[in-house]
């Protein structure tokens, strides 16, 4: 039986009115309560299981240790504070360090990171379509990404920085301020520095939208400008570190395209993210079914469209970036919240999307609360390497899920306790703002290819490691075998201790001797 037309006048008025109401009574403690609940997994265990986020963590700690006479990192490694495209994470990291601990100044990084997403979209959405703005539920539904889970904080953080700019470029596109144009200018810039992604898609909105809703003029001219600083500092990269960069299309399928256009819905419940995917489904469905209630943005509808077409297109490999083409599909299914203009009832969908948010948070605090038994007995392997030891770590995943990974860089934890002294932290040239003084063997391998390869004699490593961390990298055994014994086998942990010729100095460490003298001399 349909409803009739006075009811429905009702209904309308009903859920107006409680939106209202929650705008002047509520809504703000709401959102605090929601920003609460978000950051609670984040700081209710020692060891968030993110896969990248330790050795990121490590490499902070490093930076902001480089002279301290209680660690041997200024020997060994050297900043490289330049204007890369990955810069503001660090840079926040070494600001909450000079503050708090390591530990809490991550986890104040990681706060950001999962908070600055909803909250962006929300600011977003209020200027790209107010009509939308209660679609901000579903950016609280995925702030827990699988880009997060990876660890990819400056990729997350430039997720959410992207929206402050679209946001703050419709302001002026609306009011023409100058004040206004130049805050684009600053932060189109930042943009740049904190990740090329967000940098990129921003771009690419702005262009798009311009050209759907005002064709080609001046206001696209203007759109355009605020993004030619970083444009710039990126071909100063590309000529002073990224020129051996490129895409890679080698490991681009068809079917790894069509799966990982659910990649915002996912997460650590398969289910979950089949709940996730209905309901956002009958969510379109319902808007279409009451068309007399909807208003379509075609502005936002090609950015959306843009994005997805950028996402088939790319390859998943830039160099030795990975998973560059995933990152595209969250862009495009939070700006698709910006197409429907619904002035239709709406509290069913409100109510559904706080339900997925709840599920996904209590999801993903469940998950990092298991995680901790096993990291903690991980971590229990750091005591059969001594402080400030050369280690070389071999890290594969192994069988699990991308997802399930987080000891692949669990290692990293090692820097921050006992000073190991590693190659194996993070340094890519014009990306991460770290670089060694004096070369190691077989640098930046984190899966022995190199050494499987024959690019070097495994006796090599003899020369400039105290210690091998080996996890899930069976196939590397029987050569590592030949340069040292096990003392620590757990699970598919080995830890080899190399047994280089008494009274050597190794040539590392001899280099770096001279390193240490050049430096002083100066």
């Amino acid at each position: 039986m349909g409803v009739s037309e006075p009811m429905e006048r009702g209904l309308v008025a009903f859920d107006s009115v409680g939106l209202n109401f929650l705008d002047a009574r509520v809504r703000a403690a709401l959102l605090v309560v929601a920003c609460i609940l978000l950051a609670l997994p984040i700081w209710l265990v020692k060891y968030p299981p993110l896969v990248d986020y330790p050795n990121h963590l490590a490499r902070a700690f490093v930076l902001h240790h480089l002279h301290d006479p209680n660690y041997d990192f200024g020997r060994w490694f050297a900043p490289d504070w330049g204007p890369n495209p990955y810069l503001f994470a660090d840079l926040l990291m070494q600001v909450f360090q000079s503050v708090v601990g390591i530990y809490a100044a991550g986890k104040l990084t990681l706060t950001l990171c999962v908070l600055s997403l909803p909250l962006s979209v929300r600011f977003f959405l209020r200027r790209a379509n107010p009509q939308s703005e209660f679609l901000a539920i579903f950016a609280f539904a995925v702030a827990y990404n699988p880009d997060i889970l990876m660890g990819f904080m400056s990729f997350q953080l430039s997720l959410a920085l992207c929206f402050v700019v679209m946001g703050v470029w419709l302001d002026w596109a609306r009011e023409g301020k100058t004040g206004t144009y130049i805050l684009l200018w600053i932060l189109t810039t930042l943009l740049y520095l904190t990740h090329l992604g967000g940098f990129a898609v921003a771009g690419l909105a702005v262009v798009v939208y311009t050209l759907v809703t005002a064709g080609i003029g001046n206001r696209l001219v203007m759109g355009v400008l605020p993004f030619t600083p970083g444009v710039a500092l990126f071909g100063y990269a590309k000529l002073h570190g990224w020129a051996g960069r490129g895409l890679d299309y080698s490991t681009w399928q068809f079917m790894g395209k069509v799966k990982s256009m659910m990649i915002p819905l996912q997460g650590y419940s398969k289910t979950l993210g089949y709940v996730m995917a209905l309901v956002v489904g009958a969510t379109a469905v319902y808007f279409l079914a009451r068309r007399d209630k909807l208003k379509v943005q075609s502005g936002w509808v090609a950015v959306a469209a843009a994005l997805l077409l950028v996402h088939w297109a790319m390859p998943d490999q830039y160099g030795g970036l990975a998973f560059i083409d995933y990152r595209f599909c969250i862009f495009a299914f939070l700006f698709a919240l910006a197409i429907p203009a619904f002035s239709g009832p709406r509290n069913w969908i409100v109510a559904s999307g706080t339900a997925l948010f709840l599920a996904s948070t209590l999801v993903v605090g469940t998950h990092f609360a298991r995680e901790q038994k096993r990291l903690t007995e991980l971590a229990n392997n750091f005591q059969y390497i001594p402080r400030n030891a050369h280690v070389l770590a071999y890290s594969a995943k192994g069988n699990t899920a991308w997802l399930d990974s987080d000891n692949l860089h669990f290692w990293s934890y090692g820097v921050i306790e006992d000073g190991w002294i590693t190659p194996s932290l993070f340094h890519q040239k014009s990306v991460q703002p770290l670089q060694l003084r004096v070369p190691m063997c077989d640098d930046d391998d984190q899966y022995g290819d190199k050494l499987l390869n024959r690019q070097f004699s495994v006796e090599s490593l003899r020369k400039d490691y105290d210690y091998i961390w080996a996890s899930n990298i069976e196939y590397l055994d029987p050569l590592l075998g030949k340069i040292g014994e096990v003392v620590r086998s757990n699970g598919t942990l080995k830890i080899y201790k190399t047994d280089p010729e008494d009274g050597r100095t190794s040539s590392v460490e001899a280099r770096a001797g001279m390193v240490a003298a050049s430096c002083v001399s100066r």
